[in-house]
């Protein structure tokens, strides 16, 4: 397993070839120079956890912190369902023979849009 925890777009043309780990799963946020080296790194057999999901425990915190209304409980149930997402993420890509940066962005866009027409509705 590899975990880039410190610096962004690690992950490249240069770098993706010589990674000799199964996973990678980090805390650095745009572990990714491109989208298209989520891309190269499925075409190397490496599993990518994408950042943002890995890491959004922080934030699930802190936006629930600034608007308010939310219980220690609910934070801590939202912040349990990240395993349960990256598996989401992980079984669309395989599936559909996609990505997983892919996948993981195009289900953020879905849970974007479906928010927006709440709050417009």
């Amino acid at each position: 397993m590899l975990a880039p925890c410190a610096m962004g777009a690690i992950l490249n043309a240069e770098s993706i070839p010589h990674i000799r780990a199964r996973v990678v799963a980090g805390a650095a946020n745009n572990q990714l120079a491109e989208a298209k080296d989520g891309t190269a790194l499925q075409a190397a057999g490496v599993l990518y956890a994408p950042d943002y999901v890995v890491n959004a425990g922080g934030i699930i915190r802190v936006a629930r912190e600034y608007n308010g209304g939310a219980t220690e409980a609910q934070v801590t149930s939202e912040i349990h369902g990240i395993p349960g997402r990256l598996m989401e993420i992980f079984e669309r890509a395989r599936r559909e023979g996609r990505a997983t940066n892919a996948v993981a962005d195009q289900m953020a866009r879905e849970r974007i849009g479906r928010a927006a027409t709440r709050l417009v509705a």
